[in-house]
């Protein structure tokens, strides 16, 4: 059953002191991630694009990952629900559904399911943690615990660890909610709501309104701790880079200023400026005094579509080389996303593109891939930056941008790949002499291919035994490479041993039936469905990039 609710009021002053913090119950601190990824190469205005991942969804307001290793993208939806995506797929049901909690949910204006975080032990204690309005309006901070597989949270768990009143005005409430890599979890409370924070609850040391907490949950439904900086007027979204634990948080602003704050190490006491200065520039302070305050790294103007900021994440994915140490922002209302450079902040914002829909929350999986929510249309999109120009509707846009950088593949022509035609065989010579680092070729193996771009490396297969040609001297250079063409390609490329077993049952006597079955086994295919693996279909350049990628790196 759950605990009876604790008031603010009641934790006021033990917990309001800022700094004067407990040790995180079971929370042991975890050093920022060494291993993720430094930016390599140089990203470009409009390279950052959006992926179609997954629609159905009632207004998305944030996407996280429990990093228990499953994979999994938590969606948070404002009426009090958390879907769950699977391989892009959208799972029927609720990971949670607090709409039956004591107190119910409150969802009117910027209302509702604000917030979620799993504990950083959710693998075996199956804690997690939701940010949302009561029906009172008030900002709770709940406690849920998930069943012993992980695969969903009652609200009969629930426990209310913190509660803010929040009664009076239904907007500003922030909700960001996050575990910090020393362990404690984070929140991000807004100013309580008006124009101008009538109350002036941004600078008031008094009251948990306009702050960031740092809570060291006990995981028996109480929580210690207290504000931590403050000086926010309506933070939505923060996140810590996963490389170097720097912490960024995305201000909405008043009228004028959107802004993104950055600092290093977290330290306790932050002032953000807010209601003193908006952005750069003063609100209700005098002239000069901003510099007082920590104030933005960027900013861009409240004017023209732009209405309200939405904070994201520094890319730290493998995938996009150009894109690492970006951080990635949008807006709300225009749908505009911007990067900044984590390493040349000063340089500011630069323009991507209009998403054409409201922007909400993005997300980072457990790899630090990135995503971003539609809001009026329930959907997802995976948040990428591929350096051809024509991948994006591509399944294997990831295969594909991998070639570019592992130096297999410049494309087509004019920053374009070409994903759908049929890979020929003179291009799968250059592909596989380029991947394997072949030695030039002093023989001349075939008739066919005399003045081929690609004769150099034709021959250079043929050294390596990969090939022996189409019959009768030849090469057929321009013939589509057909999928079981291709296991034979990569099993002689990669010396497979012989197959353990028959994996499918269209190709039954081919003569390429024994590298079919030893790719299989070497997990470079899972045929074409339905236990088949079309072994006479011609090969694109797309599902080529594929094959490649799971044959050098698996």
């Amino acid at each position: 059953m759950p605990r009876t609710r604790r008031s603010s009021a009641a934790l006021l002053a033990a917990l309001l002191s800022i700094g004067l913090l407990a040790a995180p119950a079971s929370a042991a601190p975890a050093a920022p991630d060494q291993s993720a990824p430094s930016a390599t190469a140089t990203l470009y205005g409009g390279q950052v694009q959006l992926q179609h991942l997954a629609s159905g969804l009632v207004n998305p307001l944030g996407i996280v990952n429990a990093a228990d290793g499953t994979n999994r993208l938590f969606v948070l939806e404002k009426r009090g629900t958390v879907r769950v995506i699977v391989n892009r797929q959208l799972q029927d049901g609720f990971f949670l559904d607090l709409r039956g909690v004591p107190g119910g949910i409150s969802t009117g204006g910027e209302r509702g399911l604000l917030g979620l975080a799993f504990h950083p032990s959710f693998e075996t204690n199956r804690n997690v943690f939701a940010y949302f309005t009561d029906g009172d309006g008030d900002i709770q901070i709940g406690e849920f615990t998930a069943n012993d597989d992980g695969g969903a949270a009652g609200a009969d768990t629930y426990d209310s660890i913190f509660t803010i009143e929040h009664s009076a005005q239904s907007n500003h409430n922030g909700g960001q909610l996050m575990f910090g890599p020393d362990g404690f979890l984070y929140a991000f409370v807004g100013d309580g709501g008006g124009s101008g924070d009538p109350g002036a609850n941004a600078q008031n040391d008094g009251v948990f309104l306009g702050k960031m907490l740092r809570l060291a949950p006990d995981l028996a439904g109480g929580a210690s701790g207290g504000a931590w900086a403050k000086g926010l007027r309506n933070p939505w979204r923060a996140s810590f880079d996963r490389a170097n634990g720097d912490l960024w948080i995305a201000d909405v602003g008043q009228g004028t200023w959107e802004e993104i704050n950055r600092v290093s190490g977290n330290p306790s006491g932050v002032n953000y400026g807010w209601d003193r200065c908006e952005g750069p520039s003063p609100f209700e302070g005098s002239s000069g005094e901003c510099a007082g305050y920590t104030g933005p790294v960027a900013w861009y103007a409240n004017a023209g579509a732009n209405c309200s900021i939405t904070g994201g994440y520094v890319y730290r994915g493998a995938s996009y080389l150009d894109f690492v140490g970006q951080y990635v922002v949008g807006d709300f209302c225009s749908g505009n996303i911007w990067t900044v450079d984590s390493a040349n902040t000063a340089a500011g914002l630069q323009f991507h593109r209009a998403a054409g829909f409201m922007i909400t929350s993005f997300g980072e999986d457990e790899n630090g891939e990135l995503y971003v929510a539609d809001y009026g249309n329930g959907a997802i999109y995976k948040v990428v930056a591929p350096t051809f120009n024509d991948v994006i509707g591509s399944p294997f846009i990831d295969d594909i941008t991998w070639l570019h950088y592992a130096g297999i593949s410049n494309g087509c022509g004019g920053g374009s790949f070409c994903p759908t035609p049929n890979v020929r065989r003179d291009e799968m010579a250059s592909f596989l002499a380029r991947a394997l680092l072949l030695p030039p070729s002093s023989t001349d193996h075939f008739s066919d291919d005399n003045g081929n771009i690609h004769e150099g490396n034709i021959n250079a297969v043929a050294d390596r035994g990969i090939t022996l040609g189409c019959g009768g001297g030849n090469y057929c250079p321009d013939s589509p490479v057909t999928r079981d063409e291709m296991a034979s390609f990569l099993a002689r490329a990669e010396n497979l041993p012989p197959p353990t077993r028959d994996w499918f049952w269209d190709d039954n006597g081919n003569i390429h039936e024994g590298n079919i079955n030893a790719v299989a086994d070497a997990g470079i295919t899972l045929g074409c469905g339905g236990g088949q693996y079309c072994p006479g279909s011609a090969t694109t350049r797309e599902q080529m990039a594929a094959f490649i990628r799971r044959a050098l790196t698996d």
